[in-house]
């Protein structure tokens, strides 16, 4: 990172970009089993950031969690059968039909674009209660969710969710909101904020909006990574085939398997969805790195939460990173400093830990 100007400009006003990161190191013994060793910079669980569309991981994770729960008490219900979607609201009905999918291209979806839609329909599956409890029990008591995602056509729909043998599957429950707590800090973002077509005077409260912090994101990705290394916690009811599908799909490229259907849509390049490595690049220059992860960008923060192998050169490490820019103090204007310095920050963030491994 020494040589890098870029990175030393922006680790300046770490204060002001509100940078956290974790790094993990791994080391291997002769048998081939991990050790860890965690970095850490500018880390507080208790300073506020937006984790946008980080959080759905958790959500995919707690998704096949709760097929394994519906399977073990007799429903005939897996990732690849076809499920019914139907709005709870009758006249919703009018211009939403009924709909067929399956979990995996849900979260295949998910995993290769951050697709809002998949994302809201899982939310009814499993269910914020659910979610926020589970998550808890866990050990993640710094992960919850309070709201879906945005934009979506159908974000004021609730789901109505059923197996092709009419069992009904979503949670169709009362919300309990969380309210973070007063100790909190950051939870209200800019000086003013853009609404209804006006600039008000005033931050935006994030008191009751989805929360997570650095070290949930960083722990859970180390857990799906090397799940063996938690048997004892048992937080998650998944198994051997469920670690494989969640890794799967994490390192997918846009366009392979059946992220294919992306490639006429010139939004959705190649690479992504990744920020660490890859950045702003459009084209994957080498697809021997791998990068396993789930970013988040919304409200002038930016995150990814990811391993990074090379099964080439044998490279291999943990990294979690978030930055918040934002010149103007204006939220929700969508005027942020993503592409100048969010994207290019994290991408060379990662280039330089694995650069330095790899020399």
């Amino acid at each position: 990172m020494k040589g890098d100007g870029f990175l030393k400009e922006i680790l300046k006003n770490k204060e002001n970009y509100e940078i956290q990161i974790i790094y993990t190191e791994i080391k291997r013994d002769k048998e081939g089993e991990p050790d860890f060793m965690d970095f850490e910079f500018q880390v507080d669980e208790n300073n506020y950031f937006y984790p946008a569309s980080t959080i759905k991981l958790p959500i995919v994770i707690l998704t096949l969690d709760k097929i394994n729960e519906l399977r073990s008490k007799g429903i005939n219900v897996s990732l690849k059968s076809k499920i019914t979607l139907s709005p709870l609201d009758q006249e919703m009905s009018l211009i939403q039909k009924d709909s067929i999918t399956s979990f995996q291209n849900l979260i295949a979806d998910i995993l290769l674009v951050s697709d809002n839609s998949a994302s809201n329909v899982l939310i009814d599956f499993i269910g914020y209660n659910h979610f926020n409890a589970k998550m808890n029990q866990a050990g993640f008591n710094k992960t919850y969710l309070n709201h879906k995602f945005s934009p979506d056509p159908n974000y004021t729909i609730d789901w109505e969710i059923k197996t092709m043998f009419n069992d009904l599957i979503s949670s169709n429950e009362e919300r309990d909101i969380v309210t973070a707590d007063d100790n909190i800090l950051g939870l209200k973002k800019g000086e003013k904020k853009f609404k209804d077509g006006i600039v008000e005077l005033g931050s935006l409260d994030f008191s009751q909006k989805n929360r997570s912090s650095i070290i949930d994101m960083h722990n859970i990705i180390k857990r799906i990574i090397f799940p063996s290394k938690f048997d004892d916690d048992n937080a998650f009811n998944l198994n051997v085939e469920d670690y494989d599908f969640l890794r799967y799909w994490m390192s997918r490229f846009t366009h392979e398997d059946l992220g294919n259907k992306f490639t006429t849509d010139k939004k959705y390049f190649e690479s992504y969805n990744k920020f660490f490595i890859h950045g702003a690049d459009t084209i994957v220059a080498n697809k021997n790195i791998r990068v396993y992860n789930k970013i988040g960008q919304a409200y002038g923060t930016s995150t990814d939460n990811a391993y990074i192998k090379n099964y080439q050169d044998d490279v291999e490490f943990f990294l979690t990173a978030t930055i918040y820019t934002n010149k103007n103090n204006i939220i929700n204007d969508n005027v942020y400093e993503y592409e100048e310095t969010a994207i290019p920050f994290l991408a060379k963030l990662s280039q330089s830990l694995y650069n330095k491994l790899k020399d």
